[in-house]
């Protein structure tokens, strides 16, 4: 296969034709979507997940204040490494950062805000639990195979606690992240 050379404002000029041919195609698209959606057509949106990128080519940095919680969500799943539930996770943080238990409503509410957050915008955690139960338990997305299903070690700490097997994740629904780790 031959290999083609250019030169550095051959590349710029590419990049820049290329950039503006990407942004008209893409409202040409949200123009005929519109169109469609107006006129009652069944409208298949593309399962490609678009990750949002800085001028740079970088992933974005998270802006604003960081919540502690999320980190410690994740480091006390990987310390223990074994699905656990929304009340391990808070008594381990009451009993961790020492905090009394007059703020253990405003600790709570924290921590699952932070939960919330790492399941449906950065797609870190998932909830697996029975079928037919109300208690689920937390686990990393890395502990889950590509059906959905538990990984054999992380399913048997999954029925040792929960006393059943867990009911699969629904993979396509797990988000990327749009921010760099």
């Amino acid at each position: 296969m031959k290999s083609i050379d250019f030169t550095n404002e051959e590349l710029k000029e590419a990049r820049v034709y290329y950039s503006e041919e990407k942004i008209r195609l893409e409202a040409k698209l949200d123009y005929v979507m519109g169109m469609l959606v107006k006129l009652g057509g069944s409208v298949r949106i593309s399962s490609i997940k678009k990750s949002k990128v800085t001028a740079k080519g970088l992933k974005p940095k998270k802006r604003g204040p960081k919540s502690i919680w999320g980190e410690f969500i994740i480091k006390r799943l990987r310390a223990r490494n074994t699905p656990m539930s929304y009340v391990d996770l808070i008594d381990d943080a009451m009993a961790i950062h020492k905090i009394s238990s007059e703020k253990l409503s405003a600790a709570r509410a924290s921590i699952l805000n932070s939960a919330f957050r790492l399941r449906t915008v950065h797609g870190k955690i998932e909830t697996v639990g029975r079928a037919g139960r109300k208690e689920k338990l937390i686990v990393l997305t890395k502990w889950l195979q590509d059906d959905g299903a538990l990984k054999p070690d992380y399913a048997k700490a999954f029925k040792k606690i929960q006393g059943g097997k867990a009911v699969r994740v629904d993979m396509s629904a797990v988000p990327v992240s749009p921010y760099e780790d």
